[in-house]
């Protein structure tokens, strides 16, 4: 066997060759000395456990579950111990083997436990000491892809180096982890906790990786992260609590997945602060903080989120089964989107769009800023905005009927600064507008033959779509527009002979209105018509403002938005001031106000 310099050169019951001095690890801190910690066996067996309930690989996991077993044994015998090596050794061996990536790590942890148990009372000599040499070894090629932005081995080299501190590799590869753990989170942690990733599995992996590490190093005594590191993981599992679906699951494309995928995040929140365990309760358990399972989301954390530093928003309905989420990204200059409707994502990538002007492209100048947000009991309303060529503005808002689960997903092109009755080169240009929402992979989109709709299904309807400013019936307006499905993906086009467009896209999510409407389309009437607006009682044009009535059975909106300015206006007996407003329409007639968004806005 080769020497090794992970090891004093000293007689141990693991060892059958005793001279060894190899080059992978070396200075061992004080020679004969273990400064590692002592664990109990079923705290070990538990950690090894934790490692196989988040293995996705069968191959890999039938490697955790044999060390597993291997410290279940409750042997201290010398010659076990060396054959528990062997184990340890064997797979090892595997790991380059395994195809996912995130369980060749998970081994890796489940060694290193195997090995801090098998040595407790002894000296890494021999046998162990070359399964530690391998697991350096392992430690280095992942730290490696650290500059890479890859740090999937970010908790095995946390756990390496807590558990063998006394090792100099080891410890000076945990002091390249920490610093890894500490740039990520500054650079992907804002001010709000929102996380500066796309995707929601991406953001949940991420979050759930740093809370490991933390776990990892209270578990192991070794040296902290800074105040201000905790502190920014604190918000940020605030913000990816927002994201977990029914039972506190992570939702995938295809419905719900494994809980212990997102254990250490959920853990921590049940730690934190009053609000935020009282929400992990009523989210994974359906119960508040006496066991009642009739709760309200009275004394829970706020059901939306927004980091304008990150660029970033998470809204949902609330915090009951079959919630509707939406989360969304604008540093790119296609945002990114997910919306879920219950356990089910049913949208998720880039919200494309394209403006022609005559025919032409226009291109946006600049990046995406916040131009309004806003939260109440009714509703959750976000607007973004950036500059087109020529003079142009873009802004794409998205708006959260909290109790109704509708999404409202709009884009406006509108000419800046241009009051009502002003004169604009601008307004003499043809505009068409073409933006596509890529549907999840488990939808099925279903057009509606005589109408513009289209729902979302798999075994249910998960969402119904009306391109609100396009007439009901395909045959009429067609040249207004279209509401298309291809490649697994709505798009909407909307053409306007003027120089000012509206084009809002009305998603139903609410289950049980839209099982309704399929199983009895007769009693359950669903329309929607474009209003006419009238300022000082003279109607106006569509690029000046629009509004919008949408019925569903009984249920029944009001939408208006304006292009021009903010004046006194009427529609549907509304009488109103505004840029935006979304309402409900009484029994009576009479539209109660959800959500009104006035001019004055603050640019970010």
């Amino acid at each position: 066997m080769p020497e090794s310099d992970v090891l004093p050169k000293e007689v141990s019951p693991t060892s059958t060759v005793r001279s060894s001095k190899s080059s992978v690890v070396k200075n061992h801190r004080t020679e004969g000395s273990s400064l590692r910690r002592k664990f109990k066996q079923r705290n070990v067996a538990c950690r090894i456990d934790a490692c196989l309930t988040m293995c996705s690989d069968r191959e890999a996991g039938k490697y955790i579950q044999r060390i597993s077993q291997l410290v279940k044994q409750k042997t201290t015998d010398a010659e076990e111990v060396i054959r528990g090596c062997s184990l340890l050794s064997e797979c090892l061996a595997a790991v380059p083997d395994l195809s996912n990536q995130a369980d060749r790590w998970l081994v890796g942890e489940a060694v290193t436990w195997g090995l801090v148990w098998s040595t407790q009372s002894r000296e890494v000599v021999g046998l162990a000491g070359q399964v530690a040499e391998e697991l350096v070894r392992l430690g280095k090629t992942g730290s490696s892809e650290f500059a890479a932005g890859e740090s999937s081995a970010m908790p095995f080299i946390f756990i390496l180096g807590g558990l063998f501190s006394d090792i100099d590799h080891c410890q000076r590869l945990l002091d390249a982890a920490r610093d890894q753990l500490q740039a990520e989170v500054k650079t992907l942690v804002g001010e709000e906790g929102g996380v500066g990733l796309e995707q929601s599995a991406e953001i949940l992996d991420v979050v759930n990786r740093w809370v490991r590490c933390r776990e990892i190093i209270d578990e192991t005594a070794c040296e902290n992260l800074t105040k201000e590191i905790n502190q920014k993981i604190d918000e940020a599992v605030v913000f990816s609590i927002l994201l977990l679906g029914n039972s506190g699951r992570p939702v995938t494309e295809r419905g719900l997945g494994a809980r212990d995928s997102v254990a250490a995040l959920l853990q921590s929140a049940s730690r934190g602060r009053k609000k935020l365990a009282a929400t992990a309760l009523a989210l994974t358990e359906g119960k508040d903080a006496t066991g009642e399972s009739r709760w309200t989301e009275k004394g829970l954390c706020s059901c939306s989120r927004f980091d304008h530093t990150q660029g970033s928003a998470v809204f949902r309905s609330g915090w009951k089964r079959g919630a509707t989420r939406v989360l969304v990204s604008y540093r790119e200059e296609a945002p990114y989107i997910e919306i879920v409707a219950g356990d089910r994502q049913i949208i998720a990538g880039t919200w494309d769009i394209k403006i022609l002007c005559n025919g032409k492209k226009l291109p946006l100048s600049g990046g995406w800023r916040r131009t309004w947000w806003e939260v109440n009991d009714n509703a959750t309303y976000l607007e973004i905005s950036a500059d087109v060529q020529n003079g142009w503005r873009l802004e794409r808002s998205l708006l959260l009927l909290k109790k109704d689960k509708i999404v409202l997903l709009s884009d406006a092109v509108i000419v800046p600064g241009l009051k009502f009755g002003d004169k604009s080169d601008l307004l003499a240009d043809q505009l068409q507008l073409q933006s596509t929402l890529p549907v999840s992979p488990s939808i099925n989109l279903e057009s509606c033959k005589e109408t513009r709709e289209v729902f979302g299904c798999d075994n249910r309807p998960r969402f119904l779509a009306i391109p609100l400013a396009l007439g009901e019936w395909h045959e009429s307006s067609a040249d207004a527009g279209s509401l298309d499905t291809k490649a697994m993906q709505l798009e909407l086009k909307q053409n306007s002979q003027v120089g000012r467009i509206y084009a809002p896209l009305w998603i139903d999510c609410d289950a049980g209105r839209l099982k309704r409407l399929l199983e009895k389309p007769e009693s359950n009437q669903r329309t929607w018509r474009q209003l006419t607006v009238a300022d000082t009682r003279e109607p106006v044009r569509a690029d000046q403002a629009v509004g919008f009535r949408v019925q569903s059975g009984l249920d029944q909106w009001f939408i208006y938005r304006s292009l021009d300015e903010a004046r006194n206006r009427t529609a549907l007996g509304c009488n109103m001031s505004s840029e935006f407003l979304v309402g409900r329409v009484a029994h009576n007639g009479v539209v109660k106000r959800l959500l009104e968004v006035v001019e004055d806005r603050v640019l970010y």
